[in-house]
């Protein structure tokens, strides 16, 4: 039996979550970084979660941990220049586990070449504390 369901990963009480995001933050303060100093959490918009689990063959999302060179905006730059920070990137799932390729049709749109198949995940999302409320 696959472990590659709709049905993987469970609801999680708020004393789980709880316990999990002090754990993460605990762990920032002790390391010497103040709640404005490091990334929190990364907001994706429900269209480009959609689009993920829309794909033919799909059956949930993959979050990758992953690392980037920004400047203080958080726009991306060279290698060594900025900081290296962590984001995370979504790609969709198929039952065999294997990370989906995003498809986007875009030919016949103004100034869009057709899809190449080049593209593989979601990233790119507002980070907290810079677009955050608490």
């Amino acid at each position: 039996m696959s472990v590659f369901t709709k049905d993987a990963g469970r609801i999680l009480e708020p004393h789980e979550t709880q316990a999990m995001t002090g754990a993460y933050q605990e762990r920032k303060l002790q390391a010497g970084l103040s709640k404005d100093e490091y990334i929190r959490s990364e907001f994706f918009g429900i269209n480009q979660i959609q689009h993920l689990l829309s794909q033919p063959g799909c059956v949930g999302l993959r979050i990758h941990h992953a690392k980037r060179w920004e400047d203080a905006n958080g726009k991306p730059t060279s290698q060594d220049k900025g900081q290296l920070v962590p984001r995370v990137l979504l790609t969709g799932v198929d039952a065999k586990g294997k990370d989906m390729p995003i498809r986007v049709d875009k030919a016949g749109m103004k100034d869009m070449p057709a899809d190449d198949g080049s593209r593989t995940a979601v990233g790119d999302g507002h980070t907290c504390p810079q677009h955050c409320e608490n």
